[in-house]
């Protein structure tokens, strides 16, 4: 096993989520959405999950590409179908958990956000490399189930020499191209609009700004990102208030820096997008911080 090891209490039993691991493969998977949450995401992709968000990047999955998510980053796939033939593994620890995990003053916490901040946020690891994680996390049983003392040491063991693989693996591995497309032109359209998306980033302004019809950018951006113009202007849109709502700006100038022009269109949008209205979402944040607390 691993020098990392847990210390003699393991976590407080009744705590909400210690850890999560979800089953590798799905025939059929409609069951997703972009989301945030307080622990850390490992998200190691084999097949089928197609296009993904993370902030306000969105990306083709490659087989074996591993993303380590920290709290509250925006993230989830973004396509509007079920996916086929879904085979990952999803690995989700509380950061309670993660800085019980520790080796005289270093805690796993303090390992993965060091290794977080030296390696790329997203690498390609090897089918090898995803066998080995997977027999490992297959063996941590749910925490809810965990009643025994000893049964709940034996399962940290497990996850932190689980959790110093995944540790590993960012140190060595191979960073993804970050381009995520070779359509020169529509890469261009991308930037443009990660910089520009709460301007006029309609088809009509920007068919005109790249000269190039409005039928072919729709078709050739779908091609190149699996999403619609539109819809990838809403995500980056949605995601900026989400982060402008964390930090208490009010709604209606929230409204205006997303780029809407009247408040009830930007609530139509935020509803769309969150399934709840910015208010009911900004009550679920502060509830969600004090219970945090």
């Amino acid at each position: 096993m691993s020098q990392f090891m847990p210390q003699r209490a393991p976590f407080v039993m009744g705590e909400p989520h210690p850890w999560h691991i979800w089953e590798p493969f799905s025939p059929q998977f409609e069951h997703f959405s972009v989301h945030r949450h307080r622990g850390y995401e490992f998200f190691l992709h084999v097949r089928g999950g197609g296009m993904y968000q993370l902030d306000q990047r969105i990306f083709p999955l490659q087989p074996y590409q591993l993303l380590v998510i920290p709290p509250h980053q925006t993230h989830g796939p973004t396509s509007r179908a079920p996916l086929v033939n879904f085979e990952r593994l999803l690995v989700q620890v509380s950061e309670d958990v993660m800085a019980q995990l520790r080796y005289g003053s270093t805690s796993m916490l303090a390992l993965v956000e060091q290794c977080l901040h030296a390696a790329p946020g997203q690498i390609l690891l090897t089918p090898q490399d995803y066998q080995q994680l997977s027999a490992l996390a297959a063996m941590i049983p749910p925490a809810e189930t965990l009643q025994d003392p000893a049964a709940q040491m034996e399962a940290l063991g497990y996850m932190t020499v689980l959790l110093s693989r995944f540790c590993q693996a960012m140190q060595t591995a191979g960073a993804v191209e970050q381009n995520v497309t070779r359509d020169l032109l529509m890469k261009q359209i991308h930037d443009h609009i990660l910089l520009h998306f709460t301007e006029d980033c309609s088809l009509d302004a920007l068919s005109e700004r790249f000269s190039i019809s409005k039928f072919h950018l729709s078709r050739r951006f779908h091609e190149a990102f699996g999403i619609g113009l539109h819809q990838y202007v809403m995500i980056c849109r949605m995601t900026y208030a989400q982060r402008l709502i964390r930090q208490g700006e009010p709604m209606m100038s929230i409204s205006y820096q997303c780029g809407f022009n009247d408040y009830s269109s930007f609530v139509r949008a935020f509803t769309r997008y969150t399934g709840v209205n910015p208010t009911t979402w900004r009550k679920q944040l502060v509830a969600d911080v004090r219970s945090s607390g």
